[in-house]
């Protein structure tokens, strides 16, 4: 007779807790480097076991997330957060949230409105630039920085934080669970966008509003557009985009995609010059080289044309 080999699972190494847990520290520059040899976060702990090293990475960014919304709300960005849906109570109902400065409401000057693309957290632009650059510049940190001293306040929508367990929202169902809330008004990223356009920015005070989307975002503000036009069309100057995934095609009417075509500029990666103006007439609107292969980075490789174009859209000076 012959027995059964018994085959033993292999043991993992457990997932940290902390981000010193994991062997790195968040520098005074931002950076997120290993202490002794200076190295960026590395994905592949484990070799070979792709399983492991995303759930270990989605552990990671998740603590690195806690980080990014703590300088949010703290000095000097003072940042606060705003419940979503409207009424909702905190402490008992399904919600998600957004952020505002102070006077993003009030002010009777200038507003611009971020939206970030899938799978990233409220205040951030791209996780893998976080990891490979720094929290500042992967985050909403920096941008926020620089439009500050233009006197701008800022709106940071949310539209990842769809699905409701764990007493907060995420942008991904519970794995192994038959039954999921989702967050009335943001059951999905654009289904988001299109409720903060309506119940919030639709309501501010001020006469000139910009918008920066990066990816999806472009998609949820053309669906916002086609529901707001009124207000979008009187009050928004200047729509930059980064490689956003919106298509001419689902922009309703003649005046809504003459706005499209004389307000945004969408820069995205290819391997054309850098600022060549690409000849593209799915989006409907002048598209940009950046001369890169990754998305993520098209955002802060661009940054002095896409915030020229915003603050001479909006009335201002150039950054130069």
């Amino acid at each position: 007779m012959y027995r059964r080999r018994v085959v033993k699972k292999e043991e993992k190494p457990p997932i940290p807790d902390t981000i010193e847990g994991f062997g790195y520290v968040i520098k005074e520059n931002g950076e997120i480097r290993h202490p002794r040899c200076d190295e960026p976060y590395l994905f592949d702990f484990l070799p070979k076991d792709r399983p492991y090293n995303e759930e270990r990475y989605k552990a990671f960014i998740n603590l690195v997330g806690d980080v990014v919304e703590e300088k949010l709300q703290a000095a000097p960005y003072n940042f606060q957060k705003v419940i979503v849906p409207v009424g909702a109570d905190p402490a008992k109902d399904v919600h998600s949230y957004i952020y505002m400065t102070p006077n993003a409401m009030t002010t009777t000057d200038k507003v611009i409105v971020f939206i970030p693309g899938n799978h990233t957290r409220i205040g951030q632009w791209s996780k893998r630039v976080m990891c490979d650059e720094s929290i500042v510049t992967g985050s909403m940190m920096h941008i926020t920085d620089l439009v500050r001293e233009k006197g701008y306040e800022v709106i940071i929508l949310n539209p990842n934080g769809n699905y409701w367990y764990d007493n907060r929202a995420w942008d991904s169902p519970k794995a192994h669970c038959s039954e999921m809330t989702v967050v009335p008004g943001s059951e999905s990223p654009e289904a988001h966008c299109q409720y903060v356009f309506h119940h919030f920015i639709r309501n501010v005070k001020a006469e000139k509003v910009a918008v920066l989307a990066m990816g999806w975002g472009g998609y949820g503000f053309t669906l916002a557009l086609n529901n707001e036009f009124d207000f979008i069309k009187n009050r928004i100057k200047a729509v930059a985009m980064t490689n956003s995934v919106h298509a001419r095609d689902l922009i309703e009417g003649e005046g809504r995609r003459a706005f499209m075509f004389d307000n945004c500029v969408n820069w995205v990666v290819s391997n054309a010059k850098k600022g060549e103006i690409l000849q593209d007439l799915r989006y409907g609107c002048t598209c940009i080289s950046s001369e890169l292969e990754i998305a993520d980075f098209t955002l802060n490789a661009m940054l002095d044309d896409i915030m020229n174009f915003i603050y001479i859209k909006m009335g201002g000076v150039s950054r130069t």
